[in-house]
């Protein structure tokens, strides 16, 4: 505990939404204005209706929620990817309606590696968190009083899941498969990490590549390991699929083209929303409903987007959310004994 203490006061950082939007977001209340095609939608604890004596469409509260024990306010938590500040910036539309749809003010909760996340969660310091599979498998296995409710999926028809790619530079032609990692500088992500770590573990034994067969580096983010091979720090990498395809070509930071796929996994579950169980039900349901409610033109319809291209729900390509439970996960916990990993015990 005097660990996570140090931990805690060194590494992390907690920014009110108010940091990121200027203010606090404005909670809808009963009998604000609602459009014709919300008609029908909930947001939280109100759902948009028709009155016929006036013509107009408004929100109206579906019934009375025990808020019997709440919280002043909400924490969320996101495993590090990248670094926080982009976090943030990406997932404040994230923030802002869930702070709408409970009527709380939400803070951000950072750390700089996966542990700081599980351990905040286990110790009740995050209500509810984005895990990566692996972290969240981890999290529950360490006493987490956690539920997963909701992972993203990116298009209205899509399945939840991602990829883990085994990278190098485009210019190294000594690189093109998963075996040429041997005796090679390998970039991780965290030892917590299902794309950054689990699955790329499980396909180097999978052809016999032992972890005394070259050397790791943890780099610490998604991010920094795929910058790690671009300057030469790492000869190898790992990384989740978006951070190569989209992520940092958007920032500038690498070219497309510059990091090329040597190696591609099989589908990952998709990384879950997790809330504590120890909340009030009645909390836990009024975040559930907003969570699996995010969409990308729910957003344009609140008007925190303008159009599709660049209106984040996370801080990917994530398009709104599809429920999931605990047996969604059985698949990771089947790789990690796999794999023997210490980690898995």
């Amino acid at each position: 505990m005097k660990k996570f203490h140090k931990l805690a006061v060194t590494i992390f950082a907690v920014v009110s939404i108010s940091a990121i939007s200027g203010g606090a977001a404005l909670a809808l209340k009963a009998g604000d204005a609602c459009t014709k095609a919300q008609l029908k939608k909930t947001s939280g604890t109100l759902t948009c209706t028709y009155d016929s004596k006036t013509k107009k469409y408004k929100w109206a509260s579906a019934s009375k929620i025990d808020k019997k024990g709440w919280p002043k306010e909400l924490v969320v938590g996101v495993v590090p990817s990248e670094n926080a500040a982009s976090q943030l910036v990406r997932m404040k539309n994230f923030i802002t309606v869930l702070s709408q749809d409970t009527g709380l003010p939400v803070k951000f909760y950072s750390v700089t590696d996966y542990a700081g996340i599980i351990e905040a969660q286990v110790a009740g310091r995050i209500d509810v968190a984005w895990y990566g599979p692996f972290s969240y498998v981890l999290a529950k296995a360490r006493g987490g009083k956690i539920e997963p409710f909701a992972a993203p999926i990116t298009s209205a028809t899509g399945k939840p899941g991602y990829y883990s790619y085994g990278i190098a530079k485009s210019t190294n032609s000594s690189i093109t498969k998963l075996s040429d990692f041997k005796d090679k500088n390998v970039c991780f992500v965290d030892a917590a990490s299902t794309s950054g770590y689990l699955y790329p573990l499980a396909g180097l034994l999978a052809i016999g590549i032992q972890s005394n067969e070259y050397k790791s580096v943890l780099a610490g983010g998604h991010d920094k390991s795929v910058l790690a091979v671009k300057s030469g720090q790492c000869d190898v990498g790992f990384a989740y699929d978006d951070m190569v395809d989209v992520n940092l070509i958007e920032k500038g930071l690498i070219q497309k083209g510059e990091i090329k796929v040597v190696w591609k996994s099989n589908a990952i579950a998709g990384s879950p929303m997790a809330v504590r169980v120890d909340l009030p039900k009645s909390l836990q349901e009024v975040i559930k409903t907003s969570i699996l409610s995010m969409n990308v033109p729910s957003f344009i319809a609140k008007g925190l987007c303008a159009t599709e291209k660049g209106c984040y729900i996370l801080e990917d390509s994530s398009w709104g959310f599809v429920k999931v439970d605990d047996a969604y996960y059985d698949g990771i916990r089947q790789v990690c004994e796999a794999t023997r990993s210490s980690r898995c015990r």
